[in-house]
């Protein structure tokens, strides 16, 4: 067990963005500076679970659970102090190495561990597809433009929410059941007006799915591979092209659930993840080490920057067929 300096600690707290990483998993509401959510530790009628961009930090009104990005991931993934530590200093982009060492943390991390409720995985319930078809079906003229064909947005049932204007999609388990619809801004300055790029319309609870895997798994199973991407655009750009085994983890950081669901799979995996991402980071090279011991692991790197280096953030898909098709030829087995 670590034992990590206040002040380290709290660089890791403020260093990461912590609205930046729930909007991920929860649909948030603005409401004059600060944002609300669904609290998923409890239920939760009226969103109770605030964020405060200014402060980087959570408050809940009914539960009372509060912090900062370790806390959340304390409180809402259910990891233990140490696990927590490491994956904020990841999204924080802060060196665990050059933290030192404070008695104090163990024990203040003893009791809030002996203090938290015991939290149960929520299990995603089944929407009504009535929930789903209440959006529009309208071209995406932004994607068309980046290459993604209208045929392949069809299949994906790509639509538009025209009061908040998003680009929503459905997420489905791996039998076609609706557990989520996803959102994505249409605002291109959402990042000036602090609006989460991505929101869940429904609680999302464990990560225990593939975007887009219901569609594709037969062409997985029939290819005895899975081309895994960061986002829905990148597998819809490579479906177009031919390259229909593949799905989207929605990040760069797979769960446990994630891990056994492509485990099961017993088939070939290629992660095909950003420019910006480093297989060797921790939170990344866990899930591969793991399955790298029950199949064959390739990992797709741009070592020819082809993609134009990590500040681009461009998916391997991102700069057209061509390139993407040299990358993936390129793909390097991990031993």
């Amino acid at each position: 067990m670590g034992n990590y300096d206040d002040e380290v600690l709290q660089q890791i707290n403020d260093n990461a963005d912590l609205l930046g990483y729930a909007s991920q998993f929860l649909e948030l509401e603005k409401k004059g500076d600060n944002y609300f959510a669904h609290c998923p530790a409890h239920t939760d009628k009226t969103p109770s679970l605030s964020f405060t961009p200014a402060k980087n930090l959570y408050y809940c009104f009914s539960c009372h659970r509060s912090g900062g990005i370790i806390g959340y991931l304390m409180d809402f993934e259910g990891l233990k102090f140490e696990v927590a530590v490491k994956k904020a200093s990841q999204l924080a982009k802060v060196d665990l190495s050059q933290i030192c060492h404070s008695s104090t943390i163990t024990f203040l991390k003893k009791v809030r561990d002996l203090n938290k409720p015991k939290q149960n995985p929520y299990k995603h319930q089944i929407l009504d597809w009535k929930e789903f078809n209440k959006y529009k079906h309208e071209p995406v003229q932004e994607w068309l433009v980046e290459g993604i064909k209208q045929e392949v947005m069809d299949l994906f049932d790509i639509r538009i929410d025209t009061g908040q204007n998003k680009i929503v999609y459905p997420v489905c388990d791996i039998n076609g059941n609706l557990i989520n619809i996803k959102g994505r801004t249409r605002n291109k300055n959402f990042k000036a007006l602090k609006i989460p790029k991505y929101i869940n319309y429904f609680t999302v609870g464990v990560m225990d799915y593939f975007q887009g895997l219901n569609i594709t798994l037969p062409y997985v199973n029939a290819a005895n591979e899975i081309i895994i991407f960061e986002s829905i655009k990148s597998v819809m750009k490579a479906y177009g092209w031919g390259y229909k085994n593949c799905a989207s983890a929605e990040k760069h950081t797979l769960t446990k659930e994630q891990v056994d669901l492509l485990a099961k799979l017993k088939v070939n995996i290629v992660f095909a993840y950003d420019s910006d991402v480093d297989y060797r980071d921790n939170g990344v090279w866990q899930s591969i080490d793991k399955l790298k011991r029950i199949t064959n692991v390739y990992i797709i790197q741009d070592k020819k920057h082809l993609l134009g280096g990590k500040d681009t953030k461009n998916a391997p898909v991102d700069l057209g067929k061509e390139i993407w098709e040299e990358l993936y030829s390129n793909r390097k087995k991990v031993v």
